[in-house]
């Protein structure tokens, strides 16, 4: 009897109040990541070649990415294109099918103008820490989609303006140190955003939050290293970011004043590893790093231009120590490895072609510029656009082993790892090797295969006798490079100025492949291709194993199990459709306590596409009552056997039964008593 008395008292325990894990979700977006960037850099790793042939081989090189033990292929078309760009390719999996809008559209409905709930700000409310990460400027389309809300993406003054405002007044505040606050021009700070304060934001667009006048008014211009000592260029010039702020604030000293951090080199940022213990959850010490007045520098060209600039993987690494420490919930965090659309948008390296005639004529070396889209001049001698694409990649790719570290440390909590694409660019593809001796005699310096096999002494007959394989004097026909460490990582490199380098090609332009086109001009862009996610979680797959046994998945079907892991509901995401009445009236669950078996009743007014399943109090998913279907009008019981997905019996204690549609979560909290 004192038994079930203690198990009753429990129903008037709040799930949220017991013992929970902490638990944290990473969600990697590789901006324009297809297949082909995957497999070229796992190749230059040393793919196919002797000790490197099979997959589970010791030296077979496999990436992070290639370690998660699910995987499916998801949609990428937005509201109204049938090629997404990155605003609605981000804002569905911050939002999800309220995320399905308009290209450049930011987490906001281009029919209402309602401002759109993201996961990052519903975690945020919830108690969980919240960052975001990314080699793009942290005001461009894929981080603003997740902690920001406007109709279009360029307006990243405001977008910046958001990030550090948690009121209305502090976004005032941001326009009155300037021209001063007018609504109609500068409109609000988006009601999901209230309340809402970043704890980590790494990545390029100094401009954004610097005045244009002046930019080092305050000193924030100057990239300093961990002792607040100027950083210097190869000629010995201090190294400035400029601004391109019109209203000439100088934000950064506002979000200094709101508690955060300023880092802008590798150095200041690793030197925050020997300052963690500032970062609390009951202090509003924050982190900022703005590393480039811009984008931060291809992978390619920081390792031998802008070392200054820290990777991925090290802004990565740093953003998970310092949220770990932010809140005892766990945090959500994204990570967007960005260059690689724009090195795709750039047609950056590649085949070239004959002018005047469409002839391919040899690999040319990468041609990019500093806005990111534009032709210009070749930066780098002897690199070529395969070299630029494996180094932007594999930075990613380090990046996603720092997640996948946290995920295999139980001790951290519970740790859900998401890695996708927006949607794929340029039409990437791996054409090739280059081949100094020009075995095609073509002209091209392009092979795709081995030689083909001959006799020495030039019979053709079916004896296998007297046989040369073609190329097993160099080993096969492999790619050819050597691995290079820098700031302790390595990195693919050609062997040689004549080695096997991959060779590269963009389908979505054929014509300027190579050549460094502008975006405005030429069709080199975006493609309506299916991209690959893959995930893991080390709670047996409970969440990361959603994504399979489904066939191909829509782009908004990422977000509910982001949601469904860290227990959050978007309130204001929870609306139906407009003239669409919620079709899920009532769940009830009896008897309760209960014993052997549990009935649940689902009243429904209209057909409706509903799922019902079992969580612990831990919030493990233990049973699967039924599956995303589509049920008719009217009521609906079913009964859960108080055993799990595996067949076996569960323990007394306090459970949580959930139903939900795609708009709608109804639970109840029920005991048993063996």
């Amino acid at each position: 009897m004192k038994r079930i008395f203690h198990l009753l008292l429990l129903l008037c325990v709040p799930l949220s109040l017991m013992a929970q894990p902490r638990k944290h979700v990473i969600l990697y977006i590789g901006d324009g990541h297809g297949i082909a960037p995957r497999t070229a850099t796992r190749m230059a790793l040393g793919q196919g070649r002797p000790g490197s042939r099979f997959s589970d081989e010791p030296n077979f090189r496999l990436l992070a990415q290639d370690r998660l033990r699910f995987h499916a292929m998801v949609t990428t078309h937005s509201l109204n294109s049938w090629i997404t760009d990155s605003a609605p390719g981000a804002s569905v999996y911050a939002v999800g099918r309220r995320g399905k809008i308009d290209n450049e559209y930011i987490s906001l409905d281009p029919e209402t103008n309602a401002p759109l709930e993201t996961i990052l700000e519903a975690a945020k409310k919830a108690g969980y820490a919240v960052g975001l990460v990314t080699t793009t400027r942290v005001t461009h389309a894929t981080p603003a989609a997740f902690a920001s809300h406007i109709w279009n993406r360029d307006l990243e003054d405001y977008i910046a303006a958001q990030y550090i405002s948690a009121t209305q007044e502090e976004y005032e505040a941001i326009f009155n140190a300037g021209p001063g606050y007018d609504p109609a021009r500068d409109w609000v700070l988006p009601e999901p955003k209230i309340g809402v304060e970043l704890d980590v934001i790494l990545g390029g667009g100094a401009r954004h939050f610097l005045p244009r006048t002046n930019p080092n008014v305050h000193g924030h211009a100057t990239v300093r290293d961990r002792n607040g000592q100027p950083i210097v260029d190869a000629q010995g010039n201090p190294i400035l970011l400029s601004g391109r702020r019109t209203d000439n604030v100088d934000l950064i000293a506002l979000a200094k004043q709101r508690g955060y951090v300023y880092v802008n080199s590798r150095d200041a940022l690793l030197g925050i590893l020997d300052r963690l213990g500032e970062f609390t959850p009951n202090n509003e010490v924050k982190l900022l790093g703005l590393f480039n007045s811009s984008h931060r520098s291809y992978e390619a060209e920081r390792q031998r231009l802008y070392p200054w600039e820290p990777s991925l993987w090290e802004m990565t690494m740093v953003a998970i120590e310092v949220l770990k420490r932010k809140s005892d919930k766990g945090f959500f965090l994204m990570v967007e490895g960005g260059r690689i659309d724009h090195l795709e948008h750039a047609n950056a390296g590649g085949i070239g072609y004959a002018e005047g005639r469409y002839t391919v004529v040899a690999d040319v070396e990468a041609i990019v510029a500093e806005e990111v889209y534009n032709g210009g001049t070749n930066r780098l001698t002897g690199v070529y656009g395969s070299d630029y694409m494996i180094k932007e990649v594999l930075d990613f790719d380090y990046a996603i082993a720092e997640g996948l570290k946290l995920m295999q440390d139980a001790s951290a909590g519970q740790t859900l790892i998401l890695v996708t694409s927006d949607h794929e660019c340029g039409g990437f593809t791996v054409v090739g090797l280059h081949d100094a001796q020009d075995a095609q005699e073509n002209g091209t310096l392009i092979r795709t295969y081995a030689r083909e096999p001959r006799k020495t002494d030039g019979r053709f007959t079916p004896v296998p006798e007297n046989i040369d394989r073609g190329d097993d004097e160099i080993g096969g026909w492999f790619p050819e490079y050597r691995l290079v460490e820098f700031q302790g990582k390595l990195w693919p490199e050609p062997a040689g100025p004549t080695a096997r380098r991959i060779v590269i090609a963009y389908g979505s332009n054929p014509m300027v492949n190579g050549n460094g086109g502008t975006i405005g001009t030429t069709p080199g862009n975006h493609t309506p291709q299916d991209v690959w996610v893959g995930a893991d979680d080390n709670v047996n797959g409970q969440f990361a194993g959603r994504l399979t046994g489904q066939g191909l998945l829509d782009n908004t079907d990422l977000f509910p199990i982001m949601r469904d892991f860290l227990q959050v509901s978007l309130t204001s995401n929870e609306l139906l459709p407009k003239e669409q009445k919620a079709s899920l009236r009532a769940v009830e669950a009896f008897p309760n306590p209960f014993g052997e078996t549990l009935q649940v009743t689902m009243k429904l007014e209209q057909p409706q596409v509903v799922s019902l399943e079992v969580y612990n109090a831990l919030g493990q998913r233990v049973r699967v009552l039924r599956p995303l279907v589509q049920l008719t009008s009217g009521t609906h019981t079913i009964a859960w056997d108080g055993r799990d997905d595996t067949g076996a019996a569960v323990a007394s204690g306090l459970y949580l039964v959930v139903a939900r549609t795609d708009d709608q979560i109804i639970s109840r909290q029920v005991v048993r008593i063996r």
